[in-house]
């Protein structure tokens, strides 16, 4: 399997069963690593989809991708094109993903078309304690730190396990439980004509009068 940069940080911790985490990831067309992580199943990307450019960013895609409503709810920590993407998985059935996404020496950003997380949420889906938003809330209007570092600190913040695994993703082979998994060919497959069928509508709709 193809291992992933260090540099690029990218986990999804799962609140739901097991089995269930493991029948998401076998829709991905990523390749990851599964393993328990105290009361949460984690989910580390391994290195770049199977899918053609542009869509090869593992991270990315992993990213973007919400979490089955009986694998969820979960929170997902990535750094993206040099910032920090923070994804938030809801309970139940809402399936729409909510997102928190902080840039070095800018801060908290708001980029059009995506649905926003605030510290509250994220505080409850982890379990924390309510009186930690306030440390959340100071915490993300901090600018000086690299990407890593911040998904770090907020996932200590919520008293989150598997932070060593966003600058070491290697690690997650040691722990008891880990399983590779290789997307299944079908699925990347599947992946890639939606993609073709998706730019080829947009064409069509594009050379309406």
């Amino acid at each position: 399997m193809t291992r992933s940069d260090p540099s690029q940080a990218a986990l999804v911790l799962a609140a739901g069963p097991r089995r269930e985490v493991d029948s998401w990831v076998a829709g991905g067309v990523v390749p990851v690593t599964v393993a328990p992580l105290a009361g949460w199943v984690g989910v580390v990307a391994r290195g770049p989809s199977r899918t053609g450019e542009p869509y090869d960013d593992g991270a990315l895609l992993l990213a973007a991708r919400a979490l089955g409503p009986k694998a969820g709810p979960g929170l997902g920590f990535f750094e993206i094109d040099g910032r920090a993407v923070i994804t938030v998985h809801p309970p139940g059935r809402r399936r729409v993903l909510r997102w928190v996404v902080w840039e070095p020496d800018v801060g908290l950003l708001r980029p059009p078309g995506l649905e926003l997380a605030g510290p509250a949420e994220m505080v409850s889906l982890a379990g924390a304690a309510p009186r930690v938003r306030d440390e959340l809330v100071e915490l993300l209007h901090e600018t000086r730190v690299r990407p890593a570092r911040m998904l770090m600190a907020v996932m200590a913040t919520l008293d989150l396990p598997g932070t060593r695994l966003l600058e070491h993703p290697d690690h997650v082979d040691s722990l008891p439980g880990a399983t590779d998994r290789e997307p299944d060919r079908r699925q990347v497959g599947w992946f890639e004509d939606a993609v073709r069928d998706s730019v080829r509508l947009r064409r069509e709709l594009g050379g309406l009068p």
